[in-house]
């Protein structure tokens, strides 16, 4: 970042502003202004000077030595080992460990050999609190710790927050909330905080990401809750779920050295593929610089495990092509006078709405009673256990209706019950388990499976093979490869919208894997 001064036509000129300036500021490129307000630029330039000297503080004490009688953890594997070492020897840190590869004991070992005094907090996606709470019980039991384990509950009874344990799990809807931020940061000291699907965190300006990082939204401002904390992990077997972009905000949070302390443009011009639209504005939707970009997140930042390096059953993809054109009328004209004015490379869930959503939705319904017959004839002839995966809530109720013997998961499916139906499935007593995307892509292991079957997918791929892993993975047999199939409505948005996630896949592995 820097402040010069232009004597022929008395501007100031900044480069590399970490946020963006007001209004008496005019942008003239991707990370310039300028402006011919003296007390604009003063003022300015003491805000960042302190923001700088800020990070610089922070970053500048990253690596931390191991605790000395670390333990030799037969029970774990290599990359889990390793995956430990990295988090203890590091203030700030990010597992990116492909599905499967362990990342919650990781985390929990980890918080338990740490040296440091203080509570241990693990900020997770509200589904998967029961998950932790399992997960924390089995490895304080194998590594003979004792520890108190307590959730924050919906509601703000401080008598139900189990003020005094040792480890919390916080839900991350639950991060903005006043009463939740007061009460963690309330702690003298805070030893370990970990991250789960730390992806949801990949907005800089959402309240989750606010009250993570810190940083002020309108009226409201943030204190950030990771500062105090003597490590902080982040863990995601996806980091990138669309864009390089969508990594920037934890990279630069947690470890700003890592990108050269880059504020969002000059990242955004350096590795997202700018382009101007037609408001002449930057955007940041594509990719570039890949393999630099890797080289910088994982040289002392982000641990990475491919898949390749696990040892996994393989995931068989395809696209599976209905034998009937399924679209009405009215969605086929809509089609063929919108489709060919869509970016498809930048479609996401994100930026899935208006007509578009309507017609993804109507399709799903329209493809069910194909989907139906084709899920009966592979349950009753091949005597297969099948995971059925929906993106809306009406298309996989519509399918479970049709499968009369198959479990519904869905966003109001209660633990217990969710609990109940893996066990099941696992067991035999039930072969099929009908679930949308959301609710059941992630935190369970159903290695019994030996087709996943994608009646919508996901239009973040990410999300996908999060689902894909759930019967892909230890413990199940090597030579059983597992079948994913993707159902395709021929001549419909389907066709465009598969080929471009497959396009995406190949992104992202340069980026995260550093492959070709």
């Amino acid at each position: 970042m820097k402040i010069s001064f232009n004597f022929e036509t008395s501007e100031f000129i900044l480069k590399g502003a970490p946020s963006r300036p007001d209004e008496r500021w005019e942008k003239i490129g991707p990370s310039a202004y300028q402006t011919k307000n003296l007390g604009a630029a003063v003022t300015y330039r003491h805000c960042a000077d302190e923001v700088v000297e800020k990070i610089l503080n922070h970053a500048l004490n990253e690596k931390v030595p191991l605790p000395k009688n670390l333990p030799p953890l037969p029970f774990l594997d290599p990359h889990q080992r390793d995956g430990v070492k990295w988090i203890l020897s590091r203030k700030r840190s990010y597992l990116a460990h492909a599905p499967g590869a362990g990342k919650t004991a990781q985390a929990i070992i980890a918080s338990l050999l740490c040296e440091a005094p203080g509570v241990t907090f693990f900020i997770v996606p509200p589904s998967l609190t029961e998950n932790w709470k399992r997960e924390i019980s089995m490895w304080t039991e194998k590594l003979g710790v004792w520890v108190s384990v307590g959730v924050v509950p919906l509601s703000s009874e401080k008598e139900t927050m189990a003020q005094r344990s040792d480890i919390v799990i916080v839900p991350d809807s639950l991060l903005a909330r006043d009463w939740v931020q007061k009460f963690i940061l309330e702690k003298k000291k805070i030893k370990f905080i970990a991250v789960d699907e730390a992806s949801r965190f990949k907005e800089a300006f959402s309240e989750r990401s606010l009250a993570f990082y810190g940083g002020s939204n309108g009226e409201k401002s943030f204190r950030g809750i990771f500062q105090k904390a003597a490590h902080v992990v982040f863990l995601d077997g996806s980091p990138i779920p669309n864009r390089p972009m969508e990594i920037w905000a934890p990279t630069f949070a947690l470890s700003p050295q890592t990108i050269d302390f880059m504020d969002q443009d000059d990242f955004g011009y350096i590795y997202c593929g700018p382009t101007c639209n037609e408001f002449g504005q930057w955007e940041y939707r594509g990719s570039s610089n890949e393999k630099e970009l890797h080289r910088k997140l994982t040289r002392n930042f982000m641990n990475v495990v491919n898949e390749d390096e696990l040892d996994h059953p393989e995931r068989l993809r395809s696209m599976l092509f209905m034998s009937e054109d399924v679209r009405s009328l009215t969605q086929r004209k809509w089609e063929k006078s919108n489709l060919g004015n869509l970016r498809f490379s930048d479609l996401s869930e994100d930026s899935c709405g208006g007509e578009l959503a309507k017609f993804r939705r109507e399709l799903g319904l329209r493809k069910v009673p194909w989907a139906l017959k084709y899920l009966r004839e592979r349950l009753e002839d091949e005597n297969e256990s099948i995971l059925v995966f929906a993106w809306h809530r009406q298309v996989a109720e519509a399918l479970h209706e049709g499968l009369k013997e198959s479990a519904l998961i869905i966003g109001g499916t209660a633990m217990k019950e969710r609990n109940r139906i893996y066990d099941n499935f696992q067991s035999g007593r039930i072969r099929s388990i009908v679930g949308n995307i959301l609710a059941m892509g992630r935190g369970n292991n159903l290695q019994k499976a030996d087709r996943v079957f994608f009646v919508e997918p996901s239009w973040t791929d990410e999300l996908n093979k999060q689902c894909e892993k759930r019967a892909s993975r230890k413990g199940r047999a090597q030579t059983l490869s597992v079948r994913c199939e993707y159902l395709v409505a021929p001549h419909s948005m389907d066709e465009p919208v598969m080929r471009q996630l497959f396009v995406k896949q190949k992104r992202v592995r340069k980026i995260i894997e550093g492959r070709n």
